[in-house]
């Protein structure tokens, strides 16, 4: 490759480079401040430490040590007990219907219903995530309460529709299965999971 030298270890550089910008400079080689430290090691002094599994020493994955900026810390994800107890019950809601649409991709994409509270719009934190720009970043609610399912607009830019008609916002509407449900430029056609 023109304009590009190779290193011992096999790394392209420029020419106009003394040294390989990938490799540590021959200054820092050979000091233990080069190092990855894996939990349980002696050696305290290494840039990057990884954390993670039974062997992490606290919560923070810290230990006793102070906080070193010029180290990067990997540490395995451990919820609080707390927060484990959430994840679970969030995994334990049912699957209780679908949406379905076939305005977002041609072979149609479909969005699951749970127990409990759905929120539609286009915005990241919804449960159902539409892109769609005529829909509200919160555009609804669907609520499944003992087999029932409630819509309501939240209050959108452009309005929802059950069946051709448009809800009045934050006003309660019960929806069946094969009942379609529009938002923006998006119809979405709703479907049980169960028969009633």
């Amino acid at each position: 490759m023109e304009g590009f030298k190779q290193c011992d270890k096999g790394h392209f550089f420029k020419e106009t480079l003394s040294e390989c910008n990938y490799c540590p400079s021959t200054e820092k080689s050979g000091s233990a401040q080069d190092e990855t430290e894996l939990l349980g090691s002696s050696n305290t002094t290494e840039n990057t430490q990884v954390f993670g599994g039974a062997s992490a020493p606290t919560k923070s994955g810290l230990s006793n040590q102070s906080f070193d900026p010029e180290k990067t810390m990997i540490a395995g994800s451990t919820p609080s007990s707390g927060e484990d107890e959430q994840s679970q019950e969030i995994q334990k809601r049912k699957l209780r219907g679908w949406l379905v649409s076939f305005d977002i991709e041609e072979f149609g994409v479909d969005f699951k219903i749970i127990e409990g509270r759905n929120t539609i719009g286009k915005a990241g934190s919804n449960d159902i995530r539409i892109q769609d720009n005529l829909i509200s970043s919160l555009q609804g609610i669907i609520l499944c309460r003992n087999d029932k399912f409630i819509l309501t607009d939240e209050v959108s830019t452009n309005g929802t529709f059950l069946n051709g008609k448009e809800l009045v916002p934050r006003e309660a509407y019960e929806i069946n299965d094969g009942d379609e449900i529009k938002v923006g430029n998006t119809t979405l056609l709703f479907k049980t999971a169960f028969k009633k």
